[in-house]
């Protein structure tokens, strides 16, 4: 008998043709989530997550899943269109577990996030409490309800009231400008109804340390939606905060100030503790329409 001559197949050779024969066995498989991988790119499919303020679903929203945790995922506009073309293409019972869950996580525009306004017995809350005292004629030429008025004025001198004694304190341990922290505390929290302030005791905006080491830190959308924004256990500690990160080398030249709240509002501006352009011509319109110069004139 003649040997034959024909070469035997490597474990090579072998491994080649299983993944030819998966290949060919799963090729309409393969090529649909290639078509929909291909068209949730070119289409822009976006990923958010967030741990802590679930929203109401938006009719421009679709289709969440539920992960361990309670974390989630949503899709979001621009491949809305192509999923619920998908959707059609599927048998009933599957078509169901695409159906649209009960909320959704995805921060849109609408979410305006850590300063969104908390639930309160605010009577107009759609309108900034700091709104009045930028703009004193607002309310005026607006048509607003007298009792409106008051009571965002209210809420405003309830914030001094309650919180001036921390900032004069402040004041004379940091030399920060009591007018600036209290102008500061103003804006940032809303006057202490903003979302930060009521649930994380964050009247600054203050953001997370490098990589959330010795803090507790929770999400909330501002410049991005992956933002990190501290959560205190009391507002003092807060304030305490916002004194230590003035005193931190990149606003050490504010120091040289002293009490000249101008040049502090101008001055934290320049040094990028916030991105609105204005930041400083409102904090001394705070400043200046509320008094609260007079902070500053304290016993050391």
């Amino acid at each position: 008998m003649t040997p034959s001559t024909s070469p035997s197949p490597t474990a090579i050779g072998r491994y080649i043709g299983k993944l030819f024969d998966y290949a060919v066995y799963y090729a309409v498989e393969l090529l649909l989530i290639a078509l929909i991988l291909y068209i949730c790119i070119s289409r822009g499919l976006t990923f958010s997550v967030d741990m802590y303020d679930p929203l109401e679903p938006g009719p421009a929203q679709i289709s969440e899943a539920s992960l361990s945790g309670g974390w989630t995922f949503s899709f979001s506009d621009p491949a809305s269109a192509f999923l619920a073309a998908f959707q059609n293409m599927l048998p009933a019972n599957e078509a169901a577990s695409f159906a649209p869950g009960e909320t959704t996580v995805a921060i849109d525009a609408k979410h305006k996030g850590f300063n969104e306004v908390a639930l309160s017995d605010d009577p107009a809350p759609h309108i900034s409490n700091l709104t009045l005292v930028l703009s004193p004629d607002y309310g005026e030429r607006k048509g607003l309800a007298p009792a409106i008025i008051k009571a965002k004025k209210d809420r405003v001198q309830h914030y001094l009231r309650r919180y001036a004694g921390i900032a004069q304190q402040e004041m004379r341990e940091f030399g920060i400008p009591a007018s600036i922290t209290l102008a500061q505390g103003l804006l940032e929290s809303n006057a202490g109804d903003s979302k930060l302030a009521v649930n994380s005791n964050n009247h600054f905006g203050i953001k997370c340390r490098s990589k959330c080491l010795g803090c507790t830190c929770r999400n909330y959308g501002d410049d991005t939606r992956y933002d990190m924004f501290r959560v205190f256990t009391s507002v003092a500690e807060s304030f305490r905060e916002h004194s230590e990160l003035l005193n931190s080398r990149r606003y050490a030249r504010l120091k040289s100030y002293g009490v000249d709240y101008k040049k502090w509002a101008h001055g934290l501006k320049s040094c990028g503790y916030a991105t609105d352009k204005r930041y400083g011509h409102k904090l001394v319109t705070i400043i200046e329409n509320l008094g609260l110069d007079a902070y500053d004139r304290v016993e050391a």
